[in-house]
């Protein structure tokens, strides 16, 4: 049997995708919440036991997400919450004889990721190499490969052979995707990385307490574990294998990400209709999801990359480009918008135009007519009056 759990991490100023109101791994990304699409993709898993979210969010904030899901899916859906920021490990070896409590492996998957988890593929993989751990893995441009974690591995075994995370220089090309399967005996492991932590940050403290004041608070708290720069370091090379998956792969950190995942998504759901899991949409051609209960003028022109949410109004003449128009969202007549993610029940007055390298305008926010916006960041409940260039309005 097989438990997967999602790691959701916790309220973070880096979300800038993120609004008051939500956690950002529900921020919705082609009409289904970030997560949504991952848990999509797992319960296809035959031997598949339950899910579990875990992360130092308020378990408020997913309750109506696992009922919605858990409905859906038939699945139990169980949220953990850590008492603070634990790093991408501290939850798991905290949890570790609660998650592998009458299962036989791990799948672990970070929440800020896209992809087209081919979750049974990986799965059999794993099975195959029979190591304490498989890493999915995708390759990149030689450019973005830095901002990621860099691994080498032997072309003919598969096995790791060195990892890096976020080198300064070009590495390898070859990244961590974020999706792990564990066996049994990653128990081992986790908690060999954790007591040498522990005894490591103990021995810093007592010789040299001064590096308190030097180093940053993760690298001197016990309970704060790193898989990929505690746990991966410890782990058997040889028991490690990677995973490389061929297709499209996107991490989530930025407003330009979340357009730029939606894209992938479009795609992704216009070439497989029968995927998408939410009812409530329409998909259109060139990649243009809407919501049925949206009111768009005939004469509106939506496309590409366009994602209209439940109750909008859309006025004539209305072009909009590569965005994201959450649920409640009122366009006035002959407003341009591109690039751009327009938060729940914000309103555009007549003859705007909201464009740019990226645009992001919170929940409830108005604009004023004839105004243009260009790269502009507005949070929530704010009266745009002038036109901006630039800057955080607030």
């Amino acid at each position: 049997m097989i438990r997967a759990v999602i790691l959701l991490g916790g309220p973070s100023r880096k979300a800038s995708y993120g609004t008051y109101e939500q956690a950002s791994p529900l921020f919705p990304v082609s009409g289904i919440e970030i997560i949504g699409h991952l848990l999509s993709a797992i319960q296809k898993l035959p031997n598949l036991k339950d899910f579990v979210l875990m992360g130092y969010y308020d378990k408020k904030c997913f309750q109506h997400f696992q009922e919605k899901y858990q409905k859906l899916y038939g699945k139990n859906i169980r949220y953990i919450q850590e008492i603070c920021e634990m790093g991408t490990a501290g939850g798991l070896a905290q949890n570790l004889d609660e998650l592998f409590d009458e299962v036989d492996d791990l799948l672990v998957v970070h929440s800020d990721i896209c992809c087209d988890l081919q979750a049974q593929k990986l799965y059999e993989y794993h099975k195959n190499k029979s190591g304490i751990c498989t890493i999915m893995t995708v390759r990149v441009s030689k450019e973005d490969s830095t901002r990621y974690g860099c691994l080498i591995k032997d072309c003919e075994t598969d096995q790791l052979i060195h990892h890096a995370e976020k080198p300064e220089q070009f590495i390898s090309n070859l990244v961590n995707c974020g999706v792990y399967f564990f066996n049994q005996s990653f128990k081992t492991t986790i908690m060999n990385a954790k007591a040498k932590k522990e005894s490591s940050v103990s021995e810093e403290l007592q010789h040299q307490p001064y590096v308190k004041y030097i180093k940053r608070s993760s690298d001197l708290d016990k309970a704060y574990l790193s898989l990929e720069n505690d746990v991966l370091k410890q782990a058997e090379r040889e028991k490690v294998f990677l995973y490389e998956h061929k297709g499209f792969w996107k991490s989530i950190k930025s407003t330009n990400d979340v357009l730029n995942a939606n894209r992938l998504l479009l795609q992704y759901y216009g070439q497989n209709p029968f995927l998408f899991n939410n009812q409530d949409y329409e998909i259109k051609g060139d990649g243009v999801l809407i919501h049925k209960s949206a009111k768009i003028h005939p004469s509106a022109s939506l496309g590409s990359n366009v994602v209209i949410g439940a109750g909008c109004e859309i006025g004539e003449g209305v072009r909009i480009k590569n965005s994201i128009l959450l649920d409640g969202v009122e366009v006035k007549n002959f407003s341009f918008i591109q690039n751009s993610i327009i938060c729940y029940n914000t309103i555009l007055g007549y003859w705007c135009r909201i464009e740019g390298d990226i645009q992001f305008l919170g929940p409830c926010v108005i604009v004023d007519n004839e105004l243009f916006l260009r790269n502009v960041v507005c949070l929530q409940n704010c009266r745009v009056s002038e036109s901006q260039e630039g800057g955080c309005l607030m």
